[in-house]
């Protein structure tokens, strides 16, 4: 009698895993709501991530998770599905959605809706940057204005060094600093260091002509 039961239980059992819609994670994963065994490149109905609308792709390939990687047979592009929410094309495998009669032609306006909604953001992200570069430049240009004088020339320290080989750092203000001393000015300095002897040579013979005046007189 124990046996009659025991056969019983694993007759039910196999009933049970044979049974449309069943699904068991732990023995199969492959299986889908409409208990439809599903395997890389079976064509099924899958939903696109962007509207949640079916439409017909292929089954490139199948994760132990349940995930399904599926491309869309109307316009090429792929995305990424719950296993148990692929449905079969053939309607004797399960009722279909209204949904999923969509044409290649919704698809298509589906499809160029998103990539238009794309375009839009990318030139928001670039119109934005261009915005940022245009207030760097600005900031960049004010800056520099700064660096100015009202005649347009930069200023520069008389401490700063000399444009030239001949130029003294310090020497020459008012628009001649960095410029080699004139002609004029080393004549000038040659004068000044001749005619310290010869005023020296002058003093001593007057000081010796009054001496001598002097001792005269007293004769």
């Amino acid at each position: 009698f124990q046996e009659v039961i025991h056969l019983t239980t694993d007759l039910i059992a196999a009933n049970a895993d044979k049974a449309p819609g069943s699904y068991n994670d732990e023995t199969n994963r492959e299986f889908g709501t409409y208990g439809y065994k599903w395997t890389a490149g079976d064509a099924c109905l899958a939903p696109w991530s962007e509207d949640n609308q079916f439409y017909e792709a292929i089954i490139e390939d199948i994760t132990e998770d349940g995930q399904c990687t599926v491309n869309f047979v109307a316009y090429g592009n792929t995305d990424v599905a719950d296993i148990k929410q692929l449905k079969p094309l053939d309607k004797e495998l399960g009722e279909l959605s209204e949904s999923a009669s969509k044409s290649r032609k919704q698809l298509l306006q589906a499809q160029k809706d998103y990539k238009k909604k794309k375009a839009q953001k990318k030139a928001q992200r670039m119109k934005a940057l261009e915005e940022e570069r245009e207030k760097e430049k600005v900031k960049w240009h004010s800056f520099n204005a700064k660096a100015f004088n009202k005649k347009g020339h930069v200023k520069k320290s008389i401490f700063a060094s000399p444009d030239n080989i001949n130029g003294r750092v310090g020497i020459g203000t008012c628009g001649i600093g960095g410029r080699p001393m004139t002609e004029f000015q080393q004549q000038e300095k040659w004068r000044r260091n001749m005619n310290g002897p010869l005023n020296n040579i002058k003093a001593t013979a007057a000081a010796t002509a009054a001496a001598l005046r002097g001792h005269s007189s007293h004769m």
